[in-house]
């Protein structure tokens, strides 16, 4: 029988194993169709543009199922939460991997997609109710080995079964850690529901829904085709983001409650975990095509450029756990920001005579940087909360991530493009650029060259990062600094005298 409330804490690592089974599920579905998109459309004849549905629909989905998932929870509660969504997650991947047609599969990844979103949240959720802050560090240490991990491994499991089977098996990884997560979290995870309900706000989630399906489809025919519809898209998209934030201003049961925008820590720390996601998927999404296209590595070698980095998140997540309870967030934050830029930077240096090593060690730099700062983004944001507002800003940052690392991926591929089109004096297909017969030596010069503009902006992007983690750092200086006398916390789980102020 599923344990009472009262019980969390004392089976408080089953209950961290259990989600995090769930949450490496759902995110290693996300990133491990990547290699399997040219066979698909091989099989089903589908082109570039109907494709890129199969990768936007999972996202798009998933970013808006995110915001939804505090008012599922609150009628469900965890237990049901969760092993509803993950039973439906498992029977999408098991539709997913015998689709007889492109719109079925494409159907499939948006159920998938929802059901993620939901998942991730409430695995935060329910790690952070189950553990005391002694100890939270070390548990979300664990969590994050499921949202940076799997996204790191994907790619390379998903081109090892492409070649044993086929594309269809790239589905299967995912079931056997949902029927772990199912049977774990059925048993240990509370099932109580919240006593204070909201009416859900379908409309602003219709809103947010368009606006990441017009946004994403715009960006993707810009950076394929650079065509007048994408642009009309794209602007269509930021119309549908203005009319959901006034959404969120005027409906009096909003998506995002905004009142968590009224701490600024957490408001910094929700523009970190939008970097964060724009660092991990956007990576994962240049990496290979730098490894390809670049130093001429073949697809299993590329595998072997990224496995380094997996392993590396292997051992740094333990650490980062444990440094998130002895350190204060903000200034793991800097120096994982920090790292990232400094691995990112590094590759925008690299060229068809770089060693195998050093570019497999940028990106391992990259992706430790990454660990370190995992925990420390989830509690610096979350503990800057009363305990009324944890479940919103969970899924507020969980969004906040997910949003940049949809984004990242589709706005890094676009300028991409466009520095590649720049150098070689037009349009390139991304695809072009690793398939085919060997370029040129003039060609490879001018593709390098792309790759470096992109990743040189990549790096620099994330020291703002660093500036956002100085502001949090800024401001417990100023909660704490000498003969300033603050209420006491709000918050019952956090020992951060006025981190609850207003």
């Amino acid at each position: 029988m599923p344990l009472p409330r009262d019980d969390a804490r004392t089976r408080r690592w089953p209950i961290a194993l259990a989600v995090l089974m769930g949450t490496i599920a759902v995110v290693l579905n996300a990133t491990v169709i990547n290699v399997a998109i040219p066979p698909i459309m091989a099989d089903f004849g589908l082109s570039q543009a109907g494709a890129q549905w199969i990768s936007t629909g999972f996202l798009a989905a998933m970013t808006a199922a995110m915001l939804a998932s505090a008012r599922v929870i609150e009628r469900l509660g965890q237990q049901r939460t969760f092993a509803t969504a993950l039973s439906v997650f498992l029977v999408a991947c098991l539709i997913a991997a015998a689709s007889p047609n492109a719109w079925v599969l494409i159907a499939a990844r948006v159920v998938q997609g929802a059901t993620a979103g939901i998942i991730q949240p409430l695995a935060l959720v329910v790690i952070f109710d189950s553990f005391d802050d002694a100890e939270r560090g070390r548990a979300l240490g664990l969590y994050g080995m499921g949202v940076v991990l799997a996204p790191a491994l994907g790619p390379t499991v998903g081109g090892v079964l492409i070649d044993w089977l086929s594309w269809r098996a790239v589905f299967l990884p995912s079931i056997p850690f949902c029927l772990l997560g199912l049977a774990g979290g059925w048993r240990v995870l509370p099932r109580q529901r919240s006593s204070e309900r909201e009416p859900f706000d379908w409309l602003g989630f219709g809103l947010l829904g368009a606006a990441l399906v017009l946004l994403l489809s715009g960006l993707t025919e810009l950076s394929a085709y650079a065509t007048l519809r994408g642009s009309l898209v794209t602007i269509a998209g930021a119309g549908f983001t203005i009319g959901f934030v006034v959404r969120l201003i005027t409906s009096p049961h909003p998506l995002i409650r905004l009142a968590v925008f009224a701490y600024p820590r957490f408001v910094l720390a929700s523009g970190i975990a939008v970097l964060y996601g724009a660092g991990l998927y956007a990576s994962t999404y240049l990496v290979p095509l730098l490894a390809q296209s670049v130093q001429r590595l073949s697809p299993s070698a590329t595998g072997l450029v990224m496995m380094p980095a997996g392993l590396t998140l292997l051992a740094i997540f333990p650490i980062g756990g444990r440094l998130a309870d002895r350190f204060a967030a903000h200034w793991l934050n800097i120096v994982g920001c920090g790292g990232f830029a400094l691995g990112t930077l590094g590759l925008a240096l690299t060229g068809p005579g770089t060693p195998f090593w050093l570019l497999a060690a940028l990106v391992a730099l990259g992706r430790m940087a990454l660990g370190i700062m995992m925990p420390a983004l989830n509690i610096g944001g979350l503990r800057g909360l009363p305990s009324e507002l944890t479940q919103q800003g969970s899924s507020v940052i969980s969004f906040a991530r997910q949003l940049g690392g949809t984004l990242g991926v589709n706005l890094f591929a676009l300028l991409l493009e466009i520095r590649a089109a720049h150098y070689l004096g037009g349009q390139v297909d991304l695809r072009s650029l690793y398939q085919g017969h060997a370029p040129s030596a003039r060609t490879l010069a001018d593709i390098t060259r792309a790759f470096h503009d992109t990743f040189a902006v990549f790096g620099a992007l994330f020291f703002v990062g660093v500036a956002l983690a100085v502001g949090m750092a800024l401001l417990h200086w100023r909660e704490h600094r000498p003969g300033l006398v603050t209420p006491p916390p709000r918050d019952p789980v956090s020992d951060e005298t006025g981190a609850n102020k207003r």
